[in-house]
């Protein structure tokens, strides 16, 4: 607090606020994390059963994606047991951002490229990024997002079609166009969670100020 006016410092206001719904975001995110893996999951298992043609065809991609899943739960258990003992710290929310794009871009592998709408998951990562009031956490969602698609269509074009059968044939390569709009949406995506984070700041240090004007 600033003594002479008796103003509340806006720095010190900001982190204490930060701390705490830094905390409770984790939690929400944690909850829909787990929420998000098992209906997803359960769409998944209920258009594996329900069509015998992509029963015979999807047993490999099927057993890829139940491994991944099974990766992400133990995500939501480990973050669960830290997140009741307080183990919070500034390395568990990238951690938790980082774990998640590695799970959707293995989707997006699992799945054979990206045209798959599961690469729609990284908005998802993106949009939860600004819960934990870190504008750290929300670069590192955009810029992993924009990497974690990156390596999906390397993959595709790469190791799937193959380098020289991809550049060779037209009508096997992804549009340049598509692409680039998809790059820029994720990143637009990214700098309205930075704008979301930016935001609630303001919005701190409007309340310590008003709380210093009311003391006067």
């Amino acid at each position: 607090m600033n003594e002479e006016i008796g103003i509340p410092d806006e720095g010190a206001t900001w982190e204490a606020a930060r701390r705490i719904e830094s905390f409770a975001g984790e939690v929400r995110v944690n909850r829909l994390r787990l929420a998000a893996i098992i209906i997803f999951y359960a769409r998944h298992l209920i258009d594996i059963y329900l069509n015998p043609l992509n029963r015979q065809i999807s047993g490999r991609y099927h057993l890829w994606v139940t491994i991944i899943v099974l990766a992400w739960t133990a995500e939501v258990i480990t973050l669960h047991w830290a997140l009741s003992r307080r183990r919070v710290g500034e390395k568990l929310k990238f951690i938790s951002v980082i774990w998640d794009l590695v799970m959707v871009t293995l989707l997006g592998i699992a799945a054979g490229g990206p045209r798959t709408p599961l690469m729609l998951l990284y908005f998802i990562v993106i949009g939860s990024a600004p819960l934990r009031m870190s504008l750290g956490v929300v670069w590192v969602a955009t810029l992993g997002a924009m990497a974690g698609d990156a390596i999906v269509v390397m993959y595709y074009a790469w190791y799937v079609i193959g380098f020289h059968k991809y550049y060779a044939t037209a009508e096997l390569r992804l549009s340049r166009s598509a692409e680039f709009i998809w790059f820029l949406s994720l990143g637009v995506a990214g700098l309205l969670a930075g704008q979301v984070v930016r935001q609630m700041r303001r919005l701190t240090g409007g309340y310590a100020v008003a709380m210093g004007e009311t003391k006067e």
